[in-house]
């Protein structure tokens, strides 16, 4: 049922406890793997959370 124009975008995360979508940074750590994992405090109700970010590889340049 995915048509063109009734997808929502992508809205990034929210809170857990309160669907606040407020983050503090608290932590950033580089991962062996690549990866990038973020400690993120809820600006509201101070809930804590961990983020795994992953690089996207950009597709190559075509002459």
């Amino acid at each position: 049922m995915n048509q063109a124009g009734s997808q929502q975008p992508n809205r990034g995360i929210e809170c857990p406890r309160c669907g606040c979508r407020h983050f503090y940074t608290t932590h950033t750590e580089p991962l062996r793997d690549g990866r990038i994992r973020r400690r993120k405090e809820c600006r509201h109700c101070s809930r804590k959370i961990v983020t795994y970010e992953s690089p996207v590889q950009a597709p190559p340049n075509r002459v």
